[in-house]
């Protein structure tokens, strides 16, 4: 006669054998996914970025766009028509701040100076207030910035009104910063996953300031 006791206990251990093979299958398999989901997101961040960029120097060539309603009174139906709206453009300096302070290391900072605004007069204690805020992508955060051989905390990307020249200030926690020549023609921003040390989780990318070009390694 079987032993049907000893035949459950089997398949009881033959039941286990598959569960830790499948967590182990899925295991591996997940590893890769997230390394590819976290690269995915640094990619995004760096386009978000640059992307701010360009929507800057759009700014203060073509001018910040304004909204002036025109309300128009329709007889036949005795009521409004707020539908036309005129749009109208202020010019103004703009400015974009980005820092690797802890904290404030996953927005970039956008400022609207009035268009006579000079570089050379703002301080770090000028840009406590941003004009508008964007976040870039969660858990990626900006971890430095270097120029011309000298490495910066905080960097603030200047264009001015009208002609959009493009003027860089570097900050390591001093109130007047240095201003960055032109000569030097680019700067590098270097992003990571979280507190990342590993060259994997991180990404840099180059700013060329005669071009406004971006450069992604």
């Amino acid at each position: 006669m079987r032993n049907i006791k000893n035949k459950n206990a089997f398949t009881l251990i033959e039941l286990m054998v598959v569960i830790a093979i499948m967590g182990i299958l899925l295991l591996f398999s997940y590893a890769p996914y997230n390394i590819y989901q976290t690269k995915a997101k640094l990619k995004l961040a760096t386009r978000e970025v640059a992307q701010s960029f360009y929507e800057a120097k759009n700014i203060a060539v073509s001018g910040l766009k304004l909204k002036t309603e025109e309300n128009s009174f329709d007889n036949s139906q005795n009521k409004s028509d707020s539908s036309s709206i005129k749009e109208e453009f202020e010019n103004k300096s703009v400015g974009i701040f980005l820092t690797s302070e802890e904290s404030k290391n996953d927005v970039v900072n956008y400022y609207f100076f009035p268009y006579d605004k000079k570089v050379e007069n703002i301080k770090l204690e000028d840009l406590e207030k941003p004009s508008k805020k964007k976040e870039i992508q969660k858990t990626i955060f900006l971890k430095g910035f270097s120029a011309g051989g000298n490495e910066f905390k905080s960097i603030l990307v200047f264009y001015e009104s009208v002609t959009g020249q493009i003027k860089v200030k570097g900050f390591n926690g001093d109130s007047q910063g240095t201003e960055i020549k032109e000569d030097v023609g680019k700067i590098k921003i270097k992003f990571s996953f979280k507190n990342a040390t590993t060259e994997f989780l991180q990404k840099e990318i180059t700013y060329y300031l005669k071009t406004n070009i971006v450069d992604y390694k």
